[in-house]
């Protein structure tokens, strides 16, 4: 590798694939800590706060056009203390700074750029910015200079502009309070749904096109709870068009970011762990609703793709992979027409070519230029028949050729963080995965996982935000509580293993403790007490991932329910209440908080079953052939004490009958007379399945 400056900074001490990625820049960066502070006050100079992540594009492009430049460097070193922060790694710090920019220039984005005095109160944002001016964005070359001599001859100017912003940060708060959110608004949401749904190529709106699956989980439920399958059919048929086209690898698996087009054509190439976990509980969901064979394949080649590329020898889950490689975006997995005849042959190439779209002077065009690119993304014509295709021996031979071929490119590069918050979503994931489908591959990969975040993320009832590395220690925020008990409390109903559900329990107890806003409500994304920032932000939008508002007002349900908390059921509604004029406005943006209301609304069925080993895997069997997103499955062992009667205490009444089989179904507080054969159970479900 050739680094633009023979000798590291300070960030070569960091485990930080992005900070890494600076370590040998000519910029004189400092990591985010009191060093860099309290030199900027000693000298009397403003920070240069650069936030962005390892797989960020753009962040790529400022580093080589600026940040690896002697002159921008000189600039930034002589008159700037200068910072680099990954924003994975510390999420609190880019949350409050995106704040700041969106107060301040009204948009953000990484790069984020923020120039900020010792003190930390921002003053100037930005995102990219190019080396040299151009008409509409000016350079860092003359950047730089303006903000370093303001900060010299206009301090008092500057002084009050900071002293807004703050000012503007803290009134600027989500929390609107209202009533309790109930169908009104699910109805409104999935109205709002309709009317920007794409009925020709799947999903919503026009481009860029990004998969959410927590809208499509959403929608799933909503069409199951009111009996409106044009709900479910929407996400059904946006689930099926993803999986069809660009955004999705068909020589290596996994989805890539978002589709920079309407047909989900071209994607942006990077692939995070957050978007592949969060699609296999989409597929997941949408295969337990439809039984439809390309969502179990879907979940199948996901699993594939986490094993091959994102898994670690722990059993937990690395970041992300990058989408560039050798210094192009998208390069490593684009094809030439002269390449594909080669590999598969001429016969092959035109037997193959009109079913993904393959074309001699490339099937996609330059961002730029907007011209043939000359390459092809591999992507399947919806008319094709995609199911012949898919389970052909002779395209899994050619695709497993492609595929080593593939791996002999230079590989985008791979972010080997392992984050707590984007593992308990993956827990998750593989967990439902589990339940739902009955693989035993899933349950194995879960129980590393569980192991991993038990033992290694979970410090004193606490968690991590990331594992200890040496001396590095980073505390968990509100996202890798709310959801790391989800993934526990998914992977309770799993195994069955008590421990799990106790771990998942306590923990709620302590992210109550720390983040919960007891004058307003919500939980804040930082813990009580913490002083590395001067402002507790709250989040409850769900953007590229649910919000760890979101989550836990989930999370407090299922969990007041099992453990007979109503104080945990009353503080999940409070939650949607808390920020409730907000969503009123536009409950899009808000669909996995409303999955709790959905469940508030519908309310849950609690099975419990009892017996002996073999009578739970017979009754998971005959529950698997029914959908039910709001059904709640616990165990009670065929013994006389088990351990799940300290968590549930109810379940000390419902023991196996006659030591045989016996499943209890319970709704609104109500029990049936409990099933004892697995017939009558089978009997009884059909008669509540809903048509």
């Amino acid at each position: 590798m050739q680094h633009s400056n023979p000798t590291p900074n300070r960030l070569a001490k960091s485990s930080s694939p992005y900070l890494l990625q600076h370590a040998y820049n000519p910029v004189d960066w400092y990591p985010w800590g009191d060093e860099a502070f309290t030199k900027a006050r000693l000298e009397d100079k403003p920070i240069f706060l650069s936030i962005g992540y390892s797989t960020c594009h753009w962040c790529h492009v400022m580093a080589h056009e600026c940040f690896e430049d002697e002159a921008v460097a000189k600039l930034m070193n002589e008159n700037f203390i200068c910072i680099k922060v990954d924003r994975e790694e510390r999420p609190d710090i880019d949350q409050v700074y995106m704040a700041a920019a969106t107060t301040l220039i009204g948009r953000g984005g990484w790069p984020l750029t923020i120039v900020m005095s010792p003190d930390k109160r921002p003053f100037f944002a930005g995102t990219y910015f190019p080396k040299e001016s151009a008409p509409g964005r000016m350079g860092m070359l003359d950047l730089l200079p303006k903000i370093a001599e303001a900060w010299k001859t206009q301090r008092e100017e500057i002084e009050a502009s900071a002293d807004q912003i703050m000012n503007a940060m803290q009134q600027k708060t989500p929390e609107q309070a209202g009533d309790v959110l109930d169908t009104d608004v699910l109805a409104k949401a999935s109205l709002d749904f309709k009317r920007n749904y794409d009925s020709i190529e799947g999903g919503f709106g026009s481009s860029p096109k990004f998969p959410s699956p927590h809208n499509l989980v959403f929608l799933l439920r909503e069409g199951y709870r009111t009996g409106d399958s044009t709900l479910s059919n929407m996400a059904l048929h946006s689930l099926k068009q993803m999986r069809l086209g660009g955004i999705f690898d068909h020589i290596g698996f996994g989805f890539h970011r978002y589709s920079t087009d309407a047909k989900w054509h071209v994607p942006h190439f990077e692939k995070m762990l957050y978007d592949q976990v969060n699609l296999m509980l989409a597929y997941t969901e949408a295969w337990d609703q439809s039984r439809d064979p390309l969502f179990l394949q879907t979940i199948d080649e996901i699993f594939a793709y986490l094993s091959d590329k994102l898994k670690s020898s722990k059993g937990a889950y690395y970041s992300a992979e990058d989408a560039d490689s050798d210094g192009e975006e998208g390069k490593f997995y684009v094809w030439s027409w002269e390449e594909l005849l080669v590999l598969m042959g001429e016969n092959q190439l035109l037997k193959y070519a009109p079913k993904f779209g393959l074309r001699v002077d490339g099937n996609f065009e330059d961002e730029a230029s907007r011209q043939p690119s000359g390459m092809n993304i591999f992507d399947i014509d919806s008319h094709t028949d995609f199911q012949a295709l898919l389970s052909s021996d002779e395209w899994e031979g050619l695709r497993k050729k492609l595929y080593q071929t593939r791996e002999d490119r230079i590989h985008p590069g791979l972010d080997n963080k392992i984050l707590a918050d984007w593992n308990g979503l993956a827990l998750s994931a593989l967990s439902r995965a589990a339940s739902v489908t009955g693989k035993p591959e899933y349950e194995t990969a879960a129980s590393e996982l569980a192991k991993f975040l038990r033992d290694e993320i979970i410090r004193d009832d606490q968690l991590l935000h990331m594992p200890e590395s040496g001396d590095k220690k980073v505390d968990g925020f509100l996202d890798d509580y709310s959801f790391i008990i989800q993934g526990f409390r998914n992977y309770y109903e799993t195994t069955f293993d008590a421990e799990y559900l106790r771990i998942a329990i306590e923990l709620q107890s302590t992210q109550l403790r720390k983040f919960w806003d007891e004058e307003r409500g919500g939980f804040f994304f930082t813990e009580s007490g913490d002083s590395d920032l001067f402002i507790r932000q709250k989040e409850i939008y769900d953007g590229a991932i649910p919000s760890g508002n979101s989550v836990a007002a989930e999370n407090l349900y299922y969990l007041g329910r099992i453990a007979e908390k109503p104080e945990w059921e009353q503080l999940s509604r409070t939650i949607g209440a808390t920020f409730s004029e907000q969503i009123n406005r536009a409950p899009r943006g808000f669909s996995a908080l409303l999955q709790s209301v959905q469940v508030h609304v519908n309310g849950s069925r609690e099975i419990v079953i009892a017996g002996k080993n073999q009578d739970l895997a017979d009754a998971l069997a005959v529950l698997r052939k029914f959908y039910d997103p709001f059904k709640l499955i616990l165990y009670r062992p065929n013994e006389d004490y088990a351990p799940i009667e300290d968590i549930s205490g109810f379940l000390s009444y419902q023991k196996a009958i006659d030591g045989g089989p016996t499943v209890y179904i319970c709704e609104n507080y109500a029990c049936q007379y409990p099933s004892t054969d697995l017939l009558s159970l089978e009997k009884t479900l059909q008669e509540m399945r809903r048509d």
